[in-house]
This record gives structure tokens, sequence and C-alpha cells, in this order.
């Protein structure tokens, strides 16, 4: 794969301190992300979040752990320099960036928070990483806790550069089918800005009490998984209300949920609207996969499950990413992984999904 051009659709950066501090309002300062020991033990602590236990220890010993997680990195990805070493150590070109600790920032109740917390990460990312458009494609933290502020909020992060947003990928109460959100499409539309939706950044706080504790019953490896598969949930809501009819510019990604469920979805989808097309409002202009495949996409890290349904999806819809440097990414093995998982698939279906349906969707030069 040395001569074949990689983007990672999905990477991180860890926001700076000063973020959290002269960034921010001062009234919001007491509540960010944060660090704190109870009772011998380190939680990480987040606004509206249950405290999550961070130091247990394992009798695994790996040194690639130390790659991971910005364990050796005390810029936390910030490092331009150091970074892009780490891009052609990865055998990567160019990654599209999501926050770190900010991803859990929907959890909170507090709208003015919310806002405060994004616009503060908003304004940082793209001073830090605007210079470096064919590096780097940041993308801007959108709340929805409060539409009319959220299309404000669209509406400046596009005249600062930017070419996508995040929003919750699930949220609780008001589900993406309801019109309440066209005039968010409709501004992600008009401002050609991609709309992400980021596994593990629901409304609501969906970790399991037992998570990080000394004995569990099996919350965390079940909330990893159904997190991922919450993925299906904006694809279908999209689909299903007419949005994606309605506004056919409008453009999404769903990430780090894995891929190989899309094939299964699009299939029911496309079966319920043939066989129960009676019941089914609104009445749809097109197939269900139909609607995915010109305006919708999904990243992947590791999974050859969805390598090998491409004659349900096609290889159009799926963008591969790093996830760098989580512990469930491919840093600094990605090339290997991409052998491994991508063996024996056509080289042009290849490159559309390492490399051609990111620089298309992101808009890289």
């Amino acid at each position: 794969m040395s001569d074949q051009r990689v983007i990672s659709a999905d990477s991180h950066v860890q926001e700076p301190p000063e973020l959290y501090g002269e960034r921010l309002d001062r009234k919001y300062r007491d509540r960010v992300p944060r660090f704190e020991e109870r009772d011998g033990a380190t939680y990480f602590v987040v606004d509206g979040k249950k405290p999550r236990r961070i130091d247990l220890a394992s009798e695994r010993t790996d040194e690639d752990d130390q790659n991971r997680e910005f364990r050796n990195d005390p810029s936390g990805g910030r490092d331009i320099e150091r970074r892009l070493a780490d891009q052609v150590r990865d055998g990567i070109n160019a990654e599209v960036l999501y926050p770190n600790t900010s991803l859990f920032l929907y959890n909170s109740r507090d709208p003015g928070y919310q806002f405060a917390v994004a616009r503060a990460y908003n304004d940082w990312c793209i001073e830090h990483f605007g210079g470096h458009r064919e590096n780097f494609v940041p993308v801007a933290i959108v709340p929805v806790i409060d539409l009319d502020e959220a299309v404000r909020e669209v509406e400046r992060v596009a005249r600062e550069g930017y070419r996508s947003i995040k929003i919750p990928l699930t949220v609780d109460g008001r589900p993406y089918n309801l019109p309440d959100y066209d005039r968010l499409w409709s501004a992600c539309a008009d401002h050609d800005l991609v709309i992400s939706l980021h596994a593990f950044t629901e409304s609501e706080d969906q970790y399991p009490d037992d998570w990080g504790e000394e004995e569990g019953h099996g919350g965390a490896l079940a909330h990893m998984a159904m997190s991922m598969a919450r993925g299906q949930s904006p694809v279908a809501l999209l689909i299903a209300s007419g949005a994606l009819q309605r506004y056919p510019d409008l453009k999404f990604v769903v990430v780090e949920c894995g891929a190989g469920w899309l094939a299964w979805l699009l299939h029911v989808l496309d079966e319920q609207v043939e066989k129960k097309h009676m019941w089914i409002r609104p009445e749809l202009e097109m197939r269900p996969s139909e609607f995915f495949r010109r305006q919708g996409a999904v990243t992947f890290s590791d999974d050859p499950v969805a390598l090998r349904l491409l004659d349900f999806t096609s290889a159009d819809v799926l963008l591969w990413g790093s996830d760098y440097p989580h512990d469930e990414g491919t840093f600094p093995h990605s090339q290997e992984v991409i052998e491994r998982t991508f063996a024996g698939l056509a080289a042009e279906d290849r490159r559309k999904i390492v490399y051609d349906n990111a620089r298309r969707i992101y808009r890289f030069a």
C-alpha cells in the first residue's frame, strides 16, 4: 500500500487546556471535562455524564499502548509537526479531525454551556488547523439543543472555513425525522457542510454503571457494541423522513460505528418500502438505498464484514478511518490493517474507500 494515498476520515485531537480556560466564559469553567481523584481512584468527569473510572490496570502489557490515547504525546495531537510525522509513520496523507473530550458535550442539559464550549472549540480548531487544508479537515461542533442557535453556529463556522459539522448521533425526545430540523438541514446544504454523526455522542448518557469498575457484569462490552449499532438510527430517520429528498444537496457521514450493518439496513428499508408502501409517508421518489448512495456514507477502521457486502452497499459509500489515536484505532499499524482487511478486494474499490470517497466528500484538492 506504500503507493496508495490514504485519508483517515476519522481522527481525533485533544482540546488544549486554554480551551476550557481563557477561551471559555468564566461561569462555565468549573464544569469542563476534568479528572478527579475519588476514594483512591481516578475518574473522568463530564457535565451530564456519569463519572467514568479510567485508572484500572490490566495484566496485558503492550508497547503499542503508548502510541494510543496520546499517552506519549503531551501535546494531545496539537503539535502540527509531530502530527504530520505520525501521518508519515502511519502511511496517512490527510485526516478529518474530531474533538476528544468534547465528544460528550451533548450530555449536558445546559444549552448555554453546550454552545459556549462548542464556539470555543470551533474558534480554536480552525485557527490551529485551518492553515493546513490539505492535511486536515477539522469538524466543527454544533449542538442541537437549541435549533435556532444551531443554525446561527452553522452559518458562523461556514464563514470561518469549516467543511463539516458534528451533531449528536441520536437525540432522545426529538429524533431526526421531525420537521423541526428542516432549517438545520437547509442551512447545511446551502453552505455545503457535511453533517457528521459520531459514535458515542448521543444526547443522553449511555455509559453503564459498571464501566471501569473492578467487578463488572458485561456493561462495557455491550455498551461498545450497541453504541456502534446506534449508527443505524440517523441513517433510517434521514431517509424515512424525506429529509434527503427535500434537500438533495445535503451530505452526511456516520462515523466510527463500523459499517457491517449498513447492507442489512439498506436492504430492510428497501424491502419495507416495497411491501408496505401503502402505510409509509412521506412517499419517497427513490428507493431508500438510492438516497443513501447519493447523499450518505459510513466510516470504519477494521471491519472485514462491510467489505464482503459491497454488492448491497457499493464501495462509493464507505470511508476508512484510523480513529487516531484511540485504543480501538489502527495507529500506528494502519497499513497492515488495510492490507489485511482489504485483501482480495478490487484495487478500484480499495482506492475509493481509503482515499477517493473522502477526497470527494470533504473537498480535498
